[in-house]
């Protein structure tokens, strides 16, 4: 079955003028007409009455029965283009340290906000003070440190260049 087919029918059906579903969809009305006739042909029924003149066309019975179908369809068909988009480099557990103060503050908008954006990343938190995430950090038990405080002393701290 083909999503542009589909997608002309809903436009089609919610527009109710093949011309302005062409202006819509950015093509001509001749390419609707042969999109809808192909729908149609391949589903062995008549999807709209075409009365004519300047009337709108109207959705005949089973037109009607099968467009919630198809809007189904493509919203299934957006739902799994934007599960695609979602980048995978973002997947895995992300071992994260963070300051007392920090969960008790602006953290759960933080969590909220990296979940939405990057769904299969998981977070292994550990709370702490900054000292101990330091030291996370320099042993590589922990990716990244949410401190109160900056890290002074430079043992705490390790330089790492990347070359593109």
């Amino acid at each position: 079955m083909n999503y542009k087919r589909l997608e002309t029918f809903m436009w089609v059906a919610t527009i109710g003028n093949f011309r302005k579903a062409a202006e819509k969809l950015h093509t001509t009305q001749p390419a609707i007409s042969a999109r809808i006739s192909g729908l149609e042909e391949e589903l062995g029924v008549k999807l709209f009455e075409r009365i004519g003149g300047s009337s709108p066309i109207m959705l005949t019975p089973k037109g009607k029965e099968l467009l919630p179908y198809v809007e189904k369809i493509l919203y299934q068909t957006e739902q799994l283009r934007k599960r695609a988009e979602v980048s995978t480099a973002y997947s895995g557990v992300l071992r994260l340290g963070v300051a007392e103060t920090i969960v008790n503050t602006w953290l759960p908008q933080f969590l909220s906000r990296l979940h939405k954006d990057m769904p299969e990343l998981a977070v292994d938190m550990v709370v702490d003070v900054t000292e101990r995430l330091a030291v996370g950090i320099k042993d590589r038990s922990l990716d990244l440190a949410l401190l109160m405080e900056p890290i002074t002393e430079s043992q705490y701290c390790q330089s790492r260049t990347l070359n593109i």
